[in-house]
């Protein structure tokens, strides 16, 4: 009986080692682990590199990580920014693109880590088709009262509580299409109410999409505001009241080109522009050489 005794104590202390023995080794493998984890700076770096390799999902994981040690830091708040631009420009996933701009809006309201938040919260909200959402949110934006009821009785079209297009607005787009009353029928106004109605959603659409701060789009206005003002100059400067040809017209716009060159002292280096494409050093060309030579 004793030596059963002896046997059973001797194995009780064999399996309180091999338990000891694996709680030590969970404790070092597990402070091996969080010793061997990537910081903050290396994740970053991870992140950066999973972009450039065409992986934002991925980026996207390791900044929400990033995020989650720290939630309420600086350093994550710009993180979250980072991840609003992934989670719109890559992933198209605007539900989580909202989630992170709002926490952003109440958080940092007056860093510029939440600039420009209310628009993308507005693009979000579009995106998600939310339109009532994203308009409402503009109007209180601009210090409108979305509430407010401000359809009057010349109103033609109304968008909810909204006047739109009013009569002035119809006689004025008939007049500038040269429409009169007279040759006015029916179907004719229904055509120009449904073009105008359409314009204006497109319009709008194309607000609540931010369009109008798009590069490519400010570049392209800016093109023709150019063109614009040029076509404005030369009617107003060499062809106003005057009755010109084509050759005419050609030669007096030739004149006034030599005028502003002369103006401007501006110069044209051949050297140069030979340099830069030796290809066709020896073409003649129309441009004459105003260069001094230094």
């Amino acid at each position: 009986m004793n030596s059963l005794r002896g046997i059973t104590r001797k194995i009780d202390a064999m399996l309180l080692m091999i338990i000891a023995g694996l709680v030590l080794g969970l404790a070092i493998s597990y402070n091996y682990y969080q010793s061997r984890k990537m910081t903050v700076a290396e994740n970053e770096d991870l992140a950066a590199n999973l972009l450039a390799y065409g992986l934002p999902a991925e980026a996207a994981r390791v900044l929400e990580e990033n995020i989650r040690r720290q939630p309420l830091s600086d350093r994550s708040m710009r993180l979250r920014k980072a991840l609003v631009d992934i989670y719109m420009s890559e992933l198209n996933d605007f539900d989580k693109a909202l989630t992170e701009l709002v926490f952003l809006k109440i958080h940092t309201p007056a860093s510029d880590i939440a600039s420009a938040s209310e628009e993308k919260i507005r693009y979000c909200l579009n995106r998600l088709g939310r339109v009532y959402d994203a308009e409402r949110s503009r109007m209180l934006a601009s210090g409108e009262n979305p509430v407010e009821n401000n359809v009057a009785s010349h109103t033609v079209v109304r968008l909810g509580n909204r006047h739109a297009v009013g009569v002035d607005d119809l006689k004025m787009r008939l007049h500038t299409m040269n429409i009169s009353e007279a040759q006015l029928n029916k179907e004719a106004l229904d055509g120009v109410i449904s073009a105008m109605t359409q314009e204006l959603l497109l319009n709008r659409a194309a607000e609540r999409e931010n369009l109008k701060k798009d590069p490519e789009f400010v570049a392209r206005v800016r093109k023709f505001e150019n063109s614009l003002a040029i076509s404005t100059y030369l009617n107003n400067r060499l062809f106003k009241d005057k009755k010109l040809d084509e050759q005419q017209r050609q030669q007096a716009l030739a004149d006034e080109i030599n005028r502003l060159a002369k103006a401007e002292a501006m110069t044209i280096n051949r050297d140069v522009i030979n340099s830069a494409f030796p290809g066709l050093a020896s073409t003649p060309s129309s441009l004459t050489d105003t260069s001094s030579g230094n």
